[in-house]
């Protein structure tokens, strides 16, 4: 159902446009429950795990004082993964407007909405909803699956070394910190782990706007977002492929290995909130991977999808809603982890499930 389609006409016509930037801010340390919350992966398990259903929402809304044209706006939509299961997908829209979901890349989609006119008095929305499976990783990876030389292929080196908006890795301050903690014979996972740690005790955890890998390691501070950004750009300073992971209010990073087949495998590493590396602890609903993102109506790419819109005429009244809630199983417990976006683009707690205390913010 999420497949790459046409763009439609209003993305290509000129007026007003905005774009917002998106939140990716918690770096909240959980509370192991050991049941939402993995302290370690059951023992001689291995592959997803445990999997949850959650119903997803993400829309665009317009209401009006007045006569506007050729509108239109995008957000961000989820794809599917090996962990995310894509069951039920749906576009559900008022008269008025058209919608789509369009795959910007293999890992980043995008809900597309235009509409030729809105009237005064009048509410035009568009939303994609989803029934998600979520699943926690436990590939339970070995350094010895993966050979200590690595040649990354050309596609894969498009889209996963190399500078990104905000994540550069031709930095002098990158290769200096990559000179300092490496040695000629480290196995690339091992490298992985030490630039892991170096985040870990030289990037202090601070909420804040996105700034950069250089102003991070500059400063010494950031939130997920620069943590995870700063890994990434050691990694590809390194050779490594690597990109960023976005889940609600959160992100962490992925580093590339292939293995003796030249078959790749991403194995996330969590830079903030949670200090798993090689596996993932928590169902967390993915809204996008990789930070190199081509988007229609923007000239440049870009790091995280923004919320965006145009139109000509009267401004109108816009809002990007989405929403998280966990589904029961049943008569089962379906536990933490309702979220709504807000206006600012956060995507809060909104449940009054007990174990909700147990995951970040």
């Amino acid at each position: 159902a999420v497949a790459a389609v046409p763009l439609l006409g209003p993305f290509r016509q000129s007026g007003f446009s905005c774009q917002l930037p998106q939140v990716s801010h918690s770096i909240t340390p959980v509370i192991r429950d050991g049941v939402w919350i993995w302290d370690e992966p059951p023992t001689g398990e291995k592959g997803y795990l445990d999997g949850r259903e959650f119903d997803v929402s993400v829309g665009v809304r317009w209401r009006s004082d007045g006569t506007a044209r050729n509108l239109a706006g995008a957000t961000v939509a989820p794809v599917a993964f090996p962990e995310q299961q894509i069951q039920q997908f749906e576009i559900r829209k008022t008269d008025g407007c058209e919608a789509q979901v369009v795959k910007l890349t293999e890992t980043a989609g995008q809900l597309q909405v235009t509409a030729p006119f809105v009237e005064r008095g009048q509410t035009i929305e568009a939303a994609a909803t989803y029934r998600l499976k979520i699943f926690r990783v436990c590939p339970r990876y070995q350094p010895g699956q993966f050979p200590a030389r690595q040649d990354v292929p050309r596609q894969l080196a498009d889209t996963a070394l190399g500078n990104s908006p905000g994540i550069r890795s031709d930095l002098n301050a990158v290769q200096r910190i990559v000179e300092s903690v490496s040695s000629r014979h480290d196995h690339p996972w091992e490298l992985a782990k030490k630039f892991n740690t170096w985040v870990w005790e030289n990037i202090r955890g601070a909420p804040g706007d996105y700034t950069s890998v250089r102003e991070a390691i500059a400063n010494g501070v950031g939130d997920c977002e620069e943590r995870a950004g700063v890994f990434i750009a050691l990694c590809r300073a390194a050779g490594i492929p690597a990109r960023l992971v976005w889940v609600p209010n959160h992100s962490w990073a992925e580093f590339c290995l292939l293995d003796h087949d030249g078959q790749p495998h991403w194995i996330p590493v969590h830079t903030a909130a949670y200090d798993w590396f090689g596996w993932t602890g928590a169902h967390e609903v993915v809204l996008q991977k990789g930070d190199r993102i081509a988007t229609p109506g923007q000239n440049d790419t870009v790091r995280l999808i923004n919320d965006w819109y145009t139109f000509q005429g009267r401004r109108p009244t816009i809002e990007f809603f989405g929403s998280v809630t966990p589904v029961a199983d049943g008569d089962s417990d379906p536990g933490p982890g309702k979220r709504q976006k807000d206006s600012r683009g956060a995507w809060d707690l909104v449940g009054d499930h007990p174990a909700d205390k147990t995951i970040r913010n």
